[in-house]
């Protein structure tokens, strides 16, 4: 194999990755009629991601043959980091439900934060409600969807 090839493996790998598997998700959403811009159908958005995945494998796999080599595996997560995340994204899934999107995205939100090694208290608090805020914003009352911003 070409050294200059070898050297960008894991991001070819990747950039292959994603190009196979937004070609499948487009193949998948071949059924569903995809509509228009106005009226989209239910293939519409399957397909819009599909091709922006695909486009992304190519732009990954265009600049990694350009960029210099890859070092793969040097650098390791803290286990705190890591565990620190997946708290973040258990709490989401645990608050949603029972106390809305206020509380389940501020929780997930501040929890992650402290995973970056520049941990700052009054950041991370900021972070987490303007963060929130604005999925509410977005997501409640810009978009309609019917989900509970804050439940007692």
């Amino acid at each position: 194999m070409n050294d200059h090839i070898r050297q960008r493996l894991p991001d070819l790998i990747g950039a292959a990755l994603a190009i196979g598997l937004g070609s499948y998700a487009w193949i998948a959403s071949g059924s569903y009629a995809a509509g228009t811009l106005r009226d989209m159908g239910p293939g519409y958005f399957p397909r819009l991601v599909a091709a922006g995945l695909v486009c992304l494998g190519l732009l990954l796999a265009a600049t990694s043959l350009k960029s210099g080599p890859t070092r793969f595996g040097g650098d390791r997560p803290e286990l705190s980091s890591v565990l620190l995340i997946g708290a973040g994204l258990s709490s989401f899934a645990l608050l949603i439900e029972r106390n809305g999107l206020l509380p389940a995205v501020f929780v997930a939100v501040l929890l992650s934060t402290f995973a970056s090694d520049n941990r700052n208290i009054s950041r991370s608090v900021l972070l987490a409600a303007l963060t929130a805020g604005a999925c509410a914003a977005v997501f409640v009352y810009g978009l309609n969807l019917p989900m509970k911003v804050f439940a007692l």
